[in-house]
């Protein structure tokens, strides 16, 4: 969604009306998944989360790296003792949440 937010203000930007109006359709149809599979996430990060605890018992920061069929990167943390995760669509947001939430313990 970051990513389609600033094509969106380029496209905005040069004024490319038709390009707009596809970036406004691609967002209403990415709301429209997420929408859908927001319940399913959640019961399955709650899960993954409760695994993780209990099978693996470890204290430290658990990073994985994710890419897509379209060959889009993503990450994901979890820090085992607040039970806190983070999604991130860059390295560098994944290194900012990682800074902020768990850094210094």
């Amino acid at each position: 969604m970051t990513s389609l937010a600033e094509r969106l203000q380029r496209a905005e930007s040069a004024n490319d009306f038709r390009l707009v109006q596809l970036l406004e359709q691609e967002k209403k149809q990415i709301e429209q998944e997420v929408h859908q599979l927001e319940p399913r996430s959640l019961w399955l990060n709650t899960l993954q989360n409760w695994l993780n605890r209990m099978l693996f018992n470890k204290n430290e920061l658990q990073v994985s790296q994710f890419v897509d069929g379209a060959n889009d990167q993503w990450w994901y943390a979890f820090d085992p003792q607040s039970g806190s995760c983070v999604y991130a669509d860059s390295e560098a947001e994944l290194r900012l949440w990682i800074k902020n939430n768990y850094q210094g313990r």
